[in-house]
């Protein structure tokens, strides 16, 4: 690679980069360097995983006997309502966004920053009133209905404070919409001269493909906000049948946002697990094109098989067949984007490290979530299972085995490179094979009880379901070993970590062509781009 950095590089003494450029509490609060608020996005979302974290064992404590023992069906459905809003809205889509799109894209497109740095910082503090404002809320007795927040229950029946969660969730979800708009004009107007569309790495396009999927599908979300307080206010008759109103206005609406959210968790890790197999097989992603496509053509489908959610409503049979065929649809770009990686790990040298360790839990989650999605994507067997703990099941293998499982693949990918110092390989292998172990005991479960007929969202069940419950719940506690895990040796090697050289991994892209850690302005120099290979003349300090 001409001019690359090379990888023997003594580190002697400290070099000049964005975490040590000043050390005031000023300095971070109002910095506009898109890797300092990515660090402030991951301090903020890690307190709120942690309180979602929490809530999910108390659930699961809860259904470790048929009887309802710890709490009453009121106060578990308030802290399944409370869970759900956390993980989903203050943890997974932030995490996706704002933490791992706010440090990688500029980095790895040549940028100084992002196209907006003010706008970036302003989206943390929007993002942070909206947050901590609906835990205040959920610590003032939270809300009853759900995360899905569904009328006419929502709007006509709860005594809970609805409307104040939703409005303080959506702006939480504002700050991710602008944050996404600035994410796809950072791509267009930021990328350093020769780095053409064909050249983007498969991360970058999957942060090009959710963003838009995130301005196009979140203004549904404020739509069924300011209907539902629009007919609180002045009682029109929208989605509340008393006045006139339907009620599947609001979940057609809830669901043209949800679903669209699915997929903002799930694009990022397909492009998360591309880049570590890319890297540790020292070559081109087979199928690189292929894979873009693939994920432009989720996006798309997406916008056709919201309302699969809907099954079991009075929607029309040609509804439900547009909607069914589109989500069968959702598992050929899924295919293609498998056997990419599965060709791509025959013929690479195969490394087994950390990062391709989480990244094979994702695979396998993903593999899992296909099949299981499959049998939902069918009216008949979707209205059957619907509502059931078959399809908590199939959420949760998405949301925990393919989402959280990249974000940690991420997080131990890029860690050197955003600290300078490497973590314990042991450990770090260690908690992969924890957190594999983890999400398929804590959730295959679900899947045969909803089969057998068990009911989501309840605190009390036949006493044939007891053994199943159990062995998920024992699922959740090897998971939250191997969520914890990682705080733990992480932080640890901040303090005790070996310094690393730029880039540890021997990966090509221009993140690993700079510092580590990068400096304020990312770069020195002027960027060389070279067939695929990627290079800066040598930093120094």
């Amino acid at each position: 690679m001409l001019g690359a950095p090379s990888l023997e590089t003594p580190v002697s003494k400290p070099n000049k980069n964005y975490l040590n450029a000043s050390y005031s509490i000023f300095s971070w609060l109002f910095t506009t360097d898109h890797k300092r608020i990515a660090w402030l996005y991951l301090l903020t979302i890690s307190l709120f995983a942690a309180i979602g974290g929490a809530a999910a064992m108390l659930l699961r404590w809860e259904l470790l006997t048929p009887e309802a023992d710890l709490m009453f069906a009121d106060i578990f459905n308030r802290l399944f309502t409370g869970h759900g809003t956390t993980m989903v809205y203050l943890f997974l889509i932030p995490a996706m966004l704002g933490v791992l799109g706010n440090f990688l894209i500029p980095l790895m497109i040549g940028a100084r920053n992002m196209a907006f740095p003010r706008l970036n910082l302003i989206t943390w503090y929007i993002f942070v009133v909206g947050a901590m404002s609906t835990i205040l809320v959920a610590a003032n007795g939270g809300v009853d209905t759900g995360w899905t927040f569904y009328t006419p229950y929502s709007t006509t029946f709860t005594v809970t404070d609805v409307s104040t969660t939703i409005l303080l969730t959506v702006i939480s979800m504002l700050a991710m919409i602008l944050l996404a708009i600035n994410i796809v004009f950072t791509i267009h107007r930021q990328r350093v001269k020769g780095l053409t569309w064909s050249r983007l790495p498969i991360l970058v396009w999957a942060y090009y493909v959710t963003s838009i999927v995130m301005i196009v599908g979140a203004p549904f979300g404020f739509i069924a906000t300011v209907l539902q307080a629009l007919e609180r206010a002045a009682q029109v008759g929208i989605v509340d049948p008393t006045y006139g109103g339907n009620p599947l206005l609001y979940e057609q609406l809830f669901w043209l946002f949800a679903h669209s959210a699915v997929y903002i968790m799930i694009l990022p890790a397909i492009g998360i697990v591309s880049e570590i197999i890319a890297a540790f097989t020292k070559k081109r992603l087979f199928g690189h094109k292929g894979i873009v496509y693939a994920m432009f053509a989720l996006a798309v489908l997406m916008l056709f098989s919201w309302g699969s959610h809907l099954f079991a409503s009075d929607q029309s049979v040609f509804a439900n067949l547009m909607f069914s065929t589109a989500s069968f649809l959702t598992a050929v770009p899924l295919a293609v984007i498998l056997l990419s990686w599965a060709a791509s790990l025959k013929h690479g040298e195969n490394i087994i490290s950390a990062p391709m360790l989480f990244a094979l839990v994702v695979i396998l989650s993903l593999l899992k979530s296909i099949i299981s999605g499959l049998v939902l994507s069918s009216p008949v067997t979707g209205s059957y299972l619907s509502g059931t703990q078959y399809g908590t099941a199939h959420f949760h293998f998405l949301v925990v085995g393919v989402a959280t499982a990249s974000f940690l693949a991420a997080v131990h990918f890029w860690w050197p490179k955003a600290t300078g110092r490497m973590y314990s390989q042991k450990w770090a292998k260690i908690t992969a094979l924890t957190v594999l172990v983890g999400v398929f005991m804590a959730f295959a479960p679900g899947c045969l009880l909803g089969l057998a007929g068990m009911r989501a969202r309840i605190n009390a069940y036949p006493v044939e379901f007891q053994f199943l419950n159990q062995v998920a719940l024992m699922g959740a506690l090897i998971l939250g070993l191997g969520f914890t895990l990682p705080v733990l040796y992480l932080l640890g090697s901040l303090f005790v970590g070996e310094k690393v050289g730029p880039n540890p991994w021997r990966a090509k892209g221009l993140e690993w062509q700079t510092l580590s850690p990068p400096h304020e302005r990312n770069f020195h120099g002027r960027a060389i781009i070279v067939e695929e290979a990627y290079a800066y003349p040598p930093q120094t300090s």
